[in-house]
């Protein structure tokens, strides 16, 4: 006897909503469309953050000795610009044959602390030369202005990130903030293959992770180049 015969002998089974419902349904064809690759991952990587060579761009592209020096101060130390804003000329060791920074951090057992920043020696000689062509005396801050006091040899925070945005839509075509140097420095240490526990005390971090998360992260310019250098 036929399932169709012995329903109607029986009588219809009662069946679920549910069931109901997916026996009425029609199948779709699948379909056989090629579903495309995104652009992210069909064309070339972007690189992460700011490069060495629109780092040169951009420092070229200042006209003020001063903004200059900021730039490769920032580049060259991966220091934040409010330590480097605030560091005096007392504070600095200039004379050669080490050019060093001695900046105060701040510690989580509530010490205060001053930590030797070595710079490269080229910088060293210009930042000296600058220092005397300003006549600043060792109890004045090289850069930052002081409180209640403004004049054009010295700039704000804020007067920098104003400056760098406005340079980098000009010659980049995207706004630059000071960190991009900070994470670019960290970088290269890193890349370079210099430890993150080690990296992250350089720039003042008390853990690692804190650098690992905002300053390096695994992008896909980073996985390529990794990968490339891995021997066949």
């Amino acid at each position: 006897m036929t399932a169709g015969l012995m329903e109607s002998a029986l009588g219809a089974p009662k069946r679920s909503h549910l069931e109901k419902k997916y026996l009425n349904m029609t199948l779709v064809p699948r379909t056989t469309e090629i579903i495309p690759v995104p652009p992210a991952l069909d064309g070339q990587v972007v690189r992460d953050g700011l490069t060495q060579g629109e780092y040169q761009i951009f420092r070229d592209s200042l006209t003020s000795w001063r903004d200059r020096i900021i730039c490769m101060c920032l580049r060259n130390t991966g220091l934040r610009i409010g330590e480097l804003l605030a560091l005096e000329v007392g504070k600095t060791m200039l004379n050669g044959p080490d050019y060093i920074f001695y900046i105060l951090r701040s510690k989580k057992r509530r010490t205060t602390e001053y930590e030797p920043v070595y710079l490269n020696p080229a910088l060293g000689v210009q930042l000296n030369d600058y220092i005397k062509a300003q006549h600043l005396a060792p109890n004045k801050k090289i850069f930052g202005q002081e409180p209640g006091f403004r004049d054009k040899d010295h700039i704000s925070a804020n007067g920098v990130q104003k400056l760098y945005r406005k340079i980098g839509k000009q010659v980049l075509n995207r706004p630059i903030q000071t960190r991009d140097f900070r994470k670019l420095y960290i970088r290269d240490l890193v890349d370079g293959g210099v430890p993150m526990e080690v990296a992250s005390k350089m720039i003042g971090h008390e853990s690692p992770r804190t650098t690992a998360a905002h300053y390096y992260g695994l992008t896909a310019d980073r996985r390529r180049m990794i990968g490339e250098r891995i021997e066949v």
